[in-house]
């Protein structure tokens, strides 16, 4: 009778205390999720969509050629870090991550493509355009699921 209290008991605190563990450990997914994705956020913004909006890639800008080249770089570094994020959200068991898990396959990609062609010394303005419009559509679904994405300084390594 008292080994059968004892393993009662011993399942009860278990129980007690595998549920807390795997709640913080979705908590610890959408920490880091959000960590990647706003130091990714953050180097395309900085490094790439602010410098297009100032006119720093346009034919004739001084510099132009260092500032597309430096935005390539960034934009590499942003694709890491959104397919860091990816991988979160891919093990994770987090309804939010699982929810944004799509977007993020398509911006990787799309991101790694521009960042090549940007390294090339190629710009398509509408390239960085609909890299602001995915940026900000995950933005807003992240931002709706209770879980806003924020930029994050990071150093980038080269810049």
């Amino acid at each position: 009778m008292k080994l059968k209290s004892t393993l009662l008991s011993a399942g009860l605190l278990l129980t007690l205390t595998a549920t807390p563990l795997s709640t913080s450990h979705a908590i610890l997914d959408k920490t880091r999720f959000v960590l990647h994705l706003g130091a990714a956020y953050y180097a395309f913004h900085h490094w790439d969509l602010a410098p297009f909006k100032a006119g720093k890639f346009s034919a004739g800008a001084p510099g132009r050629t260092g500032n597309i080249v430096k935005a390539g770089l960034a934009l590499a570094f942003a694709a890491h870090e959104v397919s860091v994020a990816k991988k979160i959200a891919d093990t994770s068991k987090s309804p939010i991550l699982m929810k944004l898990d799509g977007a993020l396959g398509s911006l990787t990609g799309r991101m790694n493509t521009v960042s090549n062609d940007l390294k090339a010394g190629k710009l398509n303005p509408a390239d960085i355009q609909a890299l602001e419009s995915d940026t900000n559509s995950l933005s807003s679904s992240a931002a709706a699921a209770g879980q806003p994405i924020k930029d994050i300084a990071a150093p980038i390594p080269g810049l």
